[in-house]
């Protein structure tokens, strides 16, 4: 693997962390400098006791290993992402490098103690509290120790930077300036780090007041909205409630939060498989939609139409699911429907009665019709020549009705089948259809009915038409109070319309509009 490679692997573990993880990235951002750092102020230190003072083959080869130590701890960290131990390896690192250095620059003397300052604020800062009171005692104790070996114990020697007064202010000037760099460099990543804070702190209260903003007018929406709102945990208990569903059910916020509402809300005559469907939907975490009828604090049953929807649970916050229910008052529907429904069975108790008096009609009084039209031609087959001519024009006038009777009766049979069906549109002649239904009705003497010539040709459903011709020319005859009746058929043409009119010479005036139908 090359050396770019090794960077890049760095630079991807350290875009891995979280954007979130603010200490995170500061910490390793932390980490990288000081290696970096730590790497060049060790390798200087071995160049220095290998290459200008010679102290020792031993102490420089440890020192070097040190260095190489704290690289590989950096370059290794993408590999095994144990950060903190990586952490703790920088820490005891430059700690043993300062510690082993010190041997030979004076002890208590050696201007490498200054570095202490910043190993232990910078234990604290990627170790935390206790870790950094740790390398705080540590460092307490090196000090110590080096006091003691420098006073009392031959340990101690100047061969790292020389023993005359010049090299030990060049070393102190130095070290000085170094240790300061170091300490600049751990400030910069102190101030740079409160920015970052304070800068994402700022950002999200931005996000989040506006979050309240929308968040306020959702709430306010819910409390308000005439619908009943709840929304319930996983398990189906009841975790806040709008105001509708207060007025709605009379049940309080407190009585109700806490509790499972289909336990509060159901009762006897409450659907029991709408309930299943419920708890079944949210045991498989679905939408759900039906009606079910619910009862309030008052024992008051009332309808509602229940929209169930899940709210997926975040993984990732470990949120649990939850539930929202918006509920409807439908009980005025119901109410209305209750109605509908006892109106149609009423429908069709009436409907089979018409069935019934059709019965009746086509077999009780067709039959008796059908005996008088057969009693008259029996007679005058028997009378023959002898029925004087005005009993014979009576005869006549008793079979004339009885056939119109029997066209009537026919005509009642065939609406009421027609009152079943869409009913077919035929086509005929109007003309015809107005003729008939005037022979049905059989006119008085004293009626003189006209029928105008411009009767259209047309097609709808012709017995529903010659009930209304029926009815209309009757009305005519019937309610008419002059001696000579006069009425007048005919019809107007509208464009799409036929209005047509039954006129008379009384106080009643009558009139239908058909569609065109041609």
């Amino acid at each position: 693997m090359s050396i770019l490679n090794i960077f890049k692997n760095n630079e991807k573990y350290h875009n891995s962390i979280p954007a979130d993880d603010l200490i995170a990235r500061q910490r390793y951002r932390l980490f990288k400098t000081t290696t970096i750092t730590a790497a060049a102020v060790i390798f200087y230190a071995f160049f220095q006791s290998w290459y200008v003072v010679d102290v020792g083959n031993f102490s420089g080869i440890l020192i070097g290993i040190l260095g190489l130590v704290l690289v590989a701890n950096y370059f290794y960290l993408p590999f095994h992402k144990n950060h903190r131990l990586a952490y703790y390896v920088i820490v005891l690192g430059a700690f043993s490098t300062l510690h082993i250095i010190s041997y030979y620059s004076g002890g208590i003397r050696a201007s490498a103690i200054m570095y202490m300052a910043g190993l232990m604020l910078l234990g604290y800062m990627l170790l935390g509290n206790t870790a950094g009171k740790i390398v705080f005692t540590l460092i307490a104790i090196n000090i110590v120790f080096f006091w003691y070996a420098t006073e009392y114990t031959d340990l101690i020697s100047y061969a790292l930077i020389g023993d005359t007064a010049e090299l030990i202010n060049i070393d102190y000037l130095t070290t000085f300036f170094l240790a300061m760099l170091i300490l600049s460099a751990q400030m910069n990543y102190l101030e740079s780090g409160k920015n970052v804070v304070i800068e994402r702190i700022t950002v999200q209260r931005n996000e989040l007041r506006e979050a309240n903003k929308e968040l306020h007018k959702l709430s306010i929406v819910a409390s308000k909205a005439d619908n009943a709102i709840i929304i319930t945990n996983s398990k189906g208990i009841a975790e806040w409630v709008n105001d509708g569903f207060v007025r709605l059910t009379g049940f309080s916020f407190d009585d109700i939060v806490g509790n499972n509402p289909h336990d509060l809300l159901t009762g006897k005559k409450s659907n029991k498989d709408t309930i299943s469907a419920l708890n079944l939907a949210i045991k498989n975490h679905e939408a759900i939609s039906c009606e079910l009828l619910k009862y309030k604090k008052s024992g008051e049953p009332f309808w509602t139409q229940i929209t169930m929807t899940p709210i997926a649970s975040d993984a990732k916050s470990e949120t649990e699911a939850k539930y929202i229910y918006i509920e409807s008052d439908i009980t005025p529907r119901k109410i209305a429907e209750e109605k509908m429904n006892r109106y149609m069975k009423n429908l069709e108790k009436t409907i089979s009665e018409l069935d019934k008096f059709a019965y009746v009609v086509s077999h009780d009084l067709k039959a008796p019709l059908r005996a008088i039209g057969n009693l008259t031609g029996w007679i005058e087959e028997d009378m023959g020549d002898r029925l004087p001519a005005d009993v014979l024009e009576h005869f006549n006038t008793i079979k004339g009705r009885v056939v119109r009777m029997e066209g009537l009766i026919n005509g009642i049979l065939d609406y009421t089948k027609a009152s079943k069906n869409s009913g077919e549109l035929q086509p005929f002649e109007v003309n015809e259809l107005v003729r008939d239904s005037i022979d049905l009705i059989g006119p008085p003497a004293n009626a003189v009915i006209n029928v105008r010539d411009n009767l259209p040709n047309m097609k709808a459903e012709r017995v529903k038409l010659q009930q209304v011709f029926l009815n209309l020319i009757h009305n005519s005859i019937r309610y008419n109070d002059k001696e000579d009746i006069q009425v007048e058929i005919g019809c107007e043409d509208q464009g799409n319309d036929w209005k047509f009119f039954v006129k008379d010479n009384g106080q009643v005036s009558n009139h239908a509009i058909m569609k065109r139908f041609l």
